[in-house]
């Protein structure tokens, strides 16, 4: 905490006049991780449509010539093996696609789970 307000404290100029910048904190109820954690408006997951046309060749009905060429170009990163869309990585590293409720459920485990917390992305990894 300490270290977090000497890094605001730095960001901040103070006149000579006194006047000091106002700071405030909330807390939340929730981890932050989990609040980075978006539902998609239709319920449908966020690759639903690039996996639709990997596996169907077919576009959302809404699409413009642009918006299927953009697909034709997104589909060379993705994979699909199965029912599982898996992104290429830019180290061709497979990255398994997953929905807002999936994400919620392994960042709860990574970070309050069997694995308990995580220091890092390298001790993580």
């Amino acid at each position: 905490m300490a270290d977090a307000l000497v890094t605001l404290s730095s960001m901040f100029k103070v006149s000579s006049h006194g006047d000091l910048p106002y700071i405030e904190f909330r807390c939340r109820v929730e981890p932050a991780h989990c609040c980075l954690i978006e539902e998609e408006e239709d319920g449908k997951p966020w690759y639903f449509d690039i996996k639709k046309y990997i596996k169907d060749k077919e576009y959302p009905l809404e699409a413009s010539d642009n918006d299927k060429r953009t697909f034709r170009r997104l589909a060379t990163n993705f994979l699909l093996s199965g029912n599982v869309l898996y992104k290429r990585n830019h180290d061709m590293v497979l990255l398994r696609c997953v929905d807002a409720k999936e994400a919620e459920q392994m960042l709860v485990e990574v970070h309050e789970g069997s694995f308990g917390t995580h220091a890092d992305g390298h001790a993580m990894a």
